[in-house]
């Protein structure tokens, strides 16, 4: 007994700590002046850009010797002719996926990295104050609530910080970006949680079915 409580104790201490991590490499972050901050995301793009490329081909590779091992199983002899038609279907598909990914890149691709990034890393403080909450045994509307509210609040006080630091503002679009983005994250683990609980009921389920038969 004493062991379980000393555990939910652990459990709840190291989740808020993540939450004060992850809240403090957003201060981190938006505590860099305009220039810092720019940088950032020019070596983020540096680094990106070829990873997309990368993958892209790696994809369609993988892609190629999937249509190959079909063929095959459908007793399909693999010869020049259709090693061909299947190297000009991918080449096809890799070259309409280059210029996709051009129509869809913005004109100011930092900017929207940076707005991008707003998104994600206050999606990941959702989960972490979400996770948080409930082991502290704040769940269901109450805990998503609750935690959408500390999110919001974080944000507000994230955009009225850099209003203090040179070259950077406080905008309330990123405001409504940052709690769209906490939201998301309460959203997926909120189906996370019931995904898991499903899965969870029906293996118990069957374990007790098995042991009867």
């Amino acid at each position: 007994m004493e062991s379980n409580e000393r555990y939910w104790v652990n459990s709840r201490f190291f989740s808020w700590t993540f939450v004060v991590i992850w809240m403090g490499l957003i201060f981190y972050l938006s505590h860099q002046v305009a220039d810092q901050s720019r940088t950032l995301s020019d070596e983020t793009l540096y680094i990106m850009i070829p990873s997309i490329k990368i993958f892209q081909g790696l994809f369609f590779l993988v892609l190629a010797v999937w249509g190959g091992s079909k063929l095959k199983k459908q007793g399909i002899t693999i010869g020049m002719k259709e090693i061909i038609a299947i190297g000009a279907v991918i080449c096809l598909l890799y070259i309409l996926s280059v210029e996709m990914r051009h129509a869809v890149v913005p004109p100011d691709l930092p900017n929207a990295i940076r707005k991008h990034a707003h998104f994600f890393i206050y999606l990941v403080l959702g989960i972490l104050v979400k996770n948080a909450l409930n082991k502290s045994g704040i769940a269901g509307i109450k805990g998503i609530g609750i935690s959408l509210l500390i999110c919001a609040l974080y944000a507000v006080s994230d955009e009225f910080h850099q209003v203090f630091v040179p070259g950077r503002g406080g905008r309330l679009s990123d405001v409504f970006i940052d709690s769209s983005g906490a939201g998301t994250g309460l959203i997926a683990s909120v189906l996370f949680n019931k995904i898991r609980r499903k899965r969870t009921a029906s293996l118990v389920s069957n374990d007790s079915r098995n042991r009867k038969d």
